[in-house]
């Protein structure tokens, strides 16, 4: 079948946008790309440029530290572009100088033979310097360099050296890097205090974004090419994506353009990320280059394509790359981007058939499905088409996609297709819901959950199956048990709910049962059934879902392991045959287990309300309307959580002000009013504190389990801004930025750090952005810029509790999403509760300690536990 057959297929015609070249951050150290022109840098000074062709020039006004780089980056670029005569001018230098350049000569020679095939002499020259070399760091440094250049083997892992690296020594990026590889070296993918490894290589690969010394590493892409791709295994995928960008930026100047394999790579690393938009342009960089190619290997870069418009809910778009496609020379090695396997013809028109269903609808798609035509035998992969005829078939003739779903079955049955039977079976499910066959549709759903065996598990689409039942229920008129199905549904979905738009595609859901309508059977079941703990539970994870799919940008730090690991989940397929040994190393296996660990570290119950002291209040919104919870811990145990639907959308009207006044009143021995802090939440705090001033009000921000030991808090700040340091000796303890940043650790645990400093006027752009800065004593200028906060606070490092003023954000309380961003760095790092005061009083060495106490919040500021009390 040829470009001609497949627009027949399609049934339209569009062109292919033109996407820009990857953009790049300024460096002031290292090799610059430029547009069409590349410089060297030295600490920000130019040493050459592409004009004068990288000639050699012996170095001048530099100390012996920036000398040694200078070689070293040369050297990378005279091995690249194989020219001796350059190499050969670096080393004569080399060997005129005194002092410590014998490693860097050993380092280039030992490279410049190996590049000419000289393995053997090679490996000898670094193993003689080993030997020769009576210092313990240079000696260590050339046993790592051997390590990466010569140990073979199937392992990826390396035994390296531990290095202790310093910034007055010479060759400190390339001991930096060795550090880093031997820590991601140490996990073995299983073990119990896999947290303490995330959290030290997370410190190990955080001077890489913060240390002007380290903007490049000289021969990064023959130390270990394949460092980027281990990182982004292990979660790491930014710090992947910013090895990757020297790599590639090598090539460009070296070469004069980035490979195919590298741009093909870094968009695999960028979706991981979540920046699919960069991902796109990383492909078409590679359609730019690969003019004249084989079709098949364009055709596997259409199908990435294709699928990441899909990604981006631009279908036109996904249909016009799809278009791009040459079946006439397809690939047996071109792989589904969303299940990683060999795609078939039928699988990639199959795969387009979703698209054209989102562009031209239902009645296009099926003509387009009905074209292809059966080989004489059948495999798995010709009756997937089938099984799309049938999803989209349901809507207008039920009975007819029932029988072909029937016949899908059996036939997967016979030949043992696991996958293929339960895809059906959950749609025949859905489809006899249709029919109002309500019994037959929950024996489909039951059987569906005993076919996928473990092989195919992570095919298994839980809330598709939760949701059916609860269809099927709801539609049939009769109560039934689902209560249980709407809880197990909801928790999946929240687990899963940004991929959404893959469960039409690879498990092929019913188009017509959406998301929406399932919450609204579910609340109006659990309503009817007086669930009201079941009733909490759906509206607060629906919540949550809402605010996840609501932020811009994927996490940082830590915080990102579990989004990479769901991304490695679902969109694996967009990798490249070079990151196919990853897939079952110890690093795979690490990231599974570490995101295993902090999702369950993570994990909320409604349930934990049970143990609360406090008169408690959660306001949800749903829709046009809020769901009112109010929790009495004087009531007994089955009349303590109570609901009411509040039909407005004023958070503060008076019905939720009367609900409250009943809670305050029915609990007079306690004086503490907790909130659940939402937007509505906080808009309701603001009109509370105004009409009941004889209550104190607090948030709560979480509902996980509380663990704060109460204990009595040492006041902490940042020694550097001159208005804290007019604190001193006033029950302030005020220490170096590297303690108050977390990048030491402070001997006291039992803290609370007051931050009243001015964010930076230029980070105003966006929370992540937020920086703040000041002049020391010694005239010294010090910063703390928010992502470091997010790369350094760990377990080890966290304060128990954070008080901040205005300042520091910003923005007033009543700005509610940049606080709250605030809040939810500070409480997923670990802090137990926060203070927060418009405006610092003047404090003296009896009221510094106040800062801990909830009542001097009572009336400006606001008290925000992290979990409920």
């Amino acid at each position: 079948m040829n470009r001609l057959s497949l627009s027949i297929f399609i049934l339209c015609v569009s062109a292919i946008p033109v996407g820009n070249l990857m953009s790049q951050t300024q460096r002031n150290h290292g090799w610059v790309v430029s547009g069409n022109s590349s410089k060297l840098l030295i600490q920000g000074k130019e040493i050459s440029n592409s004009r004068d062709e990288f000639r050699f020039k012996a170095p001048e006004g530099m100390n012996q530290i920036q000398e040694i780089d200078y070689y070293l980056m040369l050297g990378e670029y005279y091995l690249r572009k194989k020219d001796k005569v350059g190499i050969a001018n670096i080393l004569y230098d080399l060997r005129t100088k005194k002092g410590e350049y014998a490693f860097a000569d050993s380092l280039l020679t030992s490279l410049w033979k190996q590049s000419q095939g000289e393995e053997v002499q090679a490996i000898k020259i670094l193993d003689t310097y080993v030997q020769k070399e009576p210092n313990t760091y240079f000696r260590n440094l050339a046993k790592n360099m051997r390590t990466n250049l010569f140990q073979t083997g199937e392992d990826e892992k390396k035994s390296m050296v531990r290095m202790d690296c310093q910034k007055n020594k010479p060759y400190y990026s390339l001991c930096r890097v060795f550090r880093l590889q031997y820590y991601i070296d140490l996990p073995s993918g299983k073990e119990k205090d896999m947290h303490k490894h995330f959290v030290n290589i997370m410190r190990v690969s955080s001077p890489f974004f913060e240390d002007p010394n380290l903007e490049w590493i000289p021969l990064l892409d023959r130390i270990d090419e394949d460092l980027p791709a281990k990182l982004t295994f292990l979660g790491f995928v930014r710090e992947g994506i910013h090895l990757q960008k020297m790599i590639m930026d090598l090539e460009k100047i070296a070469d004069g353009f980035v490979s195919e394999n590298s741009n093909e790579r870094m968009a695999f690393f960028q979706i991981l990320s979540g920046d699919y938009l960069a991902a796109e342009e990383s492909l078409l960089n590679f359609v730019k280059l690969a003019k004249g190619k084989k079709a098949s290997i364009l055709n596997r870069v259409y199908v990435k394509l294709g699928a990441l418009a899909y990604l981006q809910k631009d279908y036109k778009k996904s249909l016009d790359y799809y278009l791009k496609l040459d079946l006439s020379n397809w690939s047996a090695d071109i792989h589904h981007p969303y299940l990683n396997e060999p795609m078939s013809i039928s699988g990639v028109k199959d795969l387009i058939s979703v698209t054209l269903y989102k562009v031209s609808g239902a009645e296009v798609a099926l003509k387009a499905l009905q074209k292809i035509k059966d080989p004489e035998k059948l495999t798995e992969a010709d009756i997937w088409p089938k099984l799309r005829i049938s999803q989209m078939l349901m809507d207008q003739n039920p009975e007819l996609s029932s029988r072909m779903t029937d016949e899908i079955i059996y036939m997967a049955q016979e030949k043992k297709w696991r996958r293929l039977e339960y895809a059906a079976t959950i749609l025949q499910g859905y489809n006899q819901i249709y029919r109002k066959e309500f019994r037959k549709s929950t024996i489909e759903l039951t059987k569906s959950r005993g076919i996928l065996d473990e092989e195919n598990a992570f095919y298994a689409a839980e809330f598709l199956r939760n949701f059916g039942f609860v269809f099927a229920h709801t539609a049939s008129g009769k109560k039934g048990p689902v209560n249980g199905n709407i809880r197990d549904g909801v928790s999946d979905y929240l687990q899963n709910n940004l991929y959404e738009d893959l469960y039409y595609i690879r498990n092929y859901r019913p188009l017509a049962f959406s998301t929406d309508l399932f919450f609204e059977y579910a609340l109006s079941h659990l309503r009817d059934d007086n669930d009201v703990w079941g009733l909490l539970d759906s509206i607060y994870k629906y919540n949550v879902v809402k605010w996840t799919r609501s932020l811009k940008g994927s996490p940082h730090s830590l915080f990102q392991i579990q989004f990479v690991d769901k991304q490695f989940q679902y969109l694996s397929g967009f990798s490249t045959t070079r990151e196919s040994k990853f897939f079952d190393s110890t690093y795979a296996d690490s990231r599974e287990t570490e995101s295993q660990i902090q999702r369950k570290n993570e994990e909320e119950s409604v349930r934990n309300l049970e143990s609360a002291k406090h008169p408690t209040v959660l306001l949800l919104p749903y829709k046009e309307e809020f769901y009112l919870f109010t929790f009495n811990p004087r009531e007994s145990k089955r009349n303590q959580l109570n609901w009411k639907v509040i039909r407005s959308q004023r958070p503060d009207t008076s019905e939720v002000i009367e609900s409250v006044r009943e809670l305050v009143s029915s609990s007079k021995d306690n004086e503490t009013v907790q909130i659940y802090l939402n937007e509505s939440g906080a808009s309701l705090m603001r009109t509370l504190k105004k009409e009941m001033k004889d209550t104190g009000f607090v948030f709560f921000f979480s509902l996980q389990p509380g663990s704060d030991p109460q204990k009595p808090l040492n006041v902490f700040s940042w020694k550097c801004p001159q208005n804290m340091r007019s604190l001193e000796g006033k029950g302030m303890n005020l220490v170096e930025t590297a303690y108050f940043e977390g990048s030491r650790i402070l001997k006291e645990k039992e803290r609370l750090h007051l931050w009243d400093f001015p964010a930076n006027a230029g980070s105003a752009n966006a929370v992540a952005n937020l920086s703040w800065s000041c002049k020391s004593e010694t005239g010294s200028f010090e910063e703390i810029p928010f992502l470091k906060l997010f790369r350094r606070i760990d377990y080890r490092t966290v304060p128990r509790m954070v008080v901040y003023t205005e300042r520091v954000v910003g923005k007033s309380f009543s700005d509610y999403s940049w606080h709250y961003q605030w809040l939810h760095f500070w409480f997923r790092s670990g802090t137990k509760k926060m203070g927060y005061l418009p405006t610092l009083p003047v404090l003296d060495a009896g009221t510094v300690s106040g800062l801990a106490d909830p009542t001097r919040y009572r009336e400006e500021g606001v008290w925000i536990y992290a979990t409920a009390q």
